[in-house]
């Protein structure tokens, strides 16, 4: 496993880094399929304010946070093959 150049940088080693190594680590940070850890999510958070305001990714629930199956789950329902569930009918022949 390679070790990220990364995993030894100090919170207030940050305002060290170049222009070029701070978005190097927000890139870092935001690319990854791991979820981050607390020290990692803070040191991005700090990282982040170096930034100017349209450098910053915006973040979505959909592209971020949701797991593929219920991303597709969602995009199927929406385009008319969802489950009985999705339309509102839980059984008993009722809508």
């Amino acid at each position: 496993m390679m070790i990220p150049k990364w995993s030894s940088l100090e919170m207030k080693d940050i305002r060290f880094l170049t222009d070029v190594e701070i978005r190097e680590l927000v890139a870092y940070f935001t690319t990854r399929s791991q979820p981050l850890s607390q020290r990692e999510v803070e040191m991005l958070e700090v990282a982040e304010t170096f930034l100017d305001d349209d450098e910053i990714e915006v973040r979505d629930y959909w592209n971020d946070i949701a797991s593929d199956g219920e991303a597709d789950s969602d995009a199927l329902a929406s385009a008319g093959w969802g489950t009985d569930e999705d339309y509102g009918c839980y059984g008993g022949g009722e809508w």
